[in-house]
């Protein structure tokens, strides 16, 4: 059993656990599903961590509950706001059977309305003690932070979708390190995860693409191949592999991963040298007869290929980023039915992110260096 499925396991016990977001803050929070929780755990949690009550739902939940998000000043604007800042909705509170809204009870009662199975919108008023958040669609598969990472958890146990959240604080009102999260969790015996572990779990488990066409493609450098294009579930974007020869089975295929970089790929220059990249590629892939070039779109791209992030929320690290496209290559790789790769990359370093997907990857090779017909090397 992975340790992501024991802490599933665990988490579905306790209804409690602690997830950390080791890759981009130093943040850990206690999780827990809105839907069932007692007044008993409100006032565990609260007594845990005296942060603010957060719950995190889907959009879809989200509009159900009519909820509107906070408007603020024009001087605090999202393009000037910390990149830490949370899209919030306006805070609610229970219509009937509460008195001032603070007390675990009372809380409860309001998380209660806002996990049930069916929105009641009615059955809320603004503003209140409680504070919805807002996540994007996909979880921490597309934006990397504590409230998709929370509401991943929980409906990963079968909760609805809506997760109370709570900063885990120390006693000097500040928030926990990882360190401190970890010794947090083992004196209250609770389940704890990783952003990171997390992303990859859903990598591994779930189905990311979905293969949508093929034709022939003649090119220059390496003759004619199979285009084959994949449409991602994570963004909505589309992918292409272009396959040279047979490629299934288990015999090492030569394989060149590549991110799109619109302006350098289209129209070259040397910083990225990505153009010079995929036609050497190309050319190497020709010359065997045999390999791949996988083209991997990235979403929210400006004119110079860069990734561009939604503006509430952090930059998405390198290791993530990476981590994203090996899991999405990879599902592309064993579609085409690959299983053991020789990698052709610029790299240095081991690229270690395939093989816990299910690709062997057998040798690296560096980027040859080919000659073009006008004499000059690409």
């Amino acid at each position: 059993m992975s340790r992501l499925s024991q802490f599933l396991t665990a988490f579905k016990q306790t209804k409690l656990s602690i997830l950390v977001d080791d890759l981009s803050s130093s943040r850990a929070a206690l999780v827990a599903p809105a839907q069932d929780i007692t007044p008993e755990q409100v006032n565990r949690i609260l007594t845990i961590s005296g942060g603010l009550t957060f719950v995190a739902l889907s959009p879809e939940r989200a509009s159900a509950f009519l909820l509107s998000t906070m408007t603020r000043p024009s001087s605090l604007r999202p393009q000037t706001l910390p990149v830490s800042q949370m899209a919030q909705y306006v805070s609610v509170e229970a219509r009937e059977g509460i008195t001032t809204g603070i007390s675990a009870a009372d809380r409860a009662k309001t998380l209660h309305i806002l996990g049930a199975e069916i929105a009641q919108p009615r059955a809320l008023v603004k503003p209140g003690h409680i504070f919805p958040v807002e996540t994007r669609s996909g979880g921490v598969l597309v934006k990397t932070a504590i409230p998709e990472g929370a509401l991943d958890v929980v409906t990963m146990i079968e909760a609805t979708d809506a997760a109370l959240f709570v900063d885990l604080l120390t006693k000097d009102g500040e928030l926990m390190t990882e360190r401190q999260a970890e010794d947090c969790a083992r004196q209250e015996q609770l389940p704890l995860v990783t952003l990171s572990e997390l992303i990859r779990y859903r990598l591994q488990q779930e189905s990311l693409v979905q293969r949508v066409a093929e034709a022939t493609l003649p090119t220059t450098l390496a003759g004619e191949v199979r285009a084959v294009v994949y449409r991602s579930h994570i963004g909505d974007i589309e992918h292409v592999a272009l396959v040279k020869g047979d490629v299934r089975g288990d015999t090492p295929v030569l394989v060149r991963v590549q991110a799109e970089h619109t302006v350098p790929d289209v129209f070259g220059g040397f910083s990225p040298a990505t153009r010079s990249h995929l036609q050497n590629s190309l050319q190497e892939i020709g010359e065997r007869e045999r390999g791949i070039l996988l083209y991997l779109r990235r979403p929210f791209m400006d004119p110079k290929g860069i990734a561009v992030q939604h503006l509430k929320e952090p930059p998405t690290s390198h290791s993530v980023r990476r981590m994203r496209e090996y899991g999405v290559g990879a599902q592309i790789l064993r579609d085409l039915g690959v299983t053991h790769v020789e990698l052709l990359t610029s790299s240095t370093n081991l690229l270690e992110g395939l093989p816990s997907f299910g690709i062997t990857v057998v040798a690296q090779h560096p980027i040859p260096q080919h000659v073009s017909t006008s004499g000059h090397t690409v």
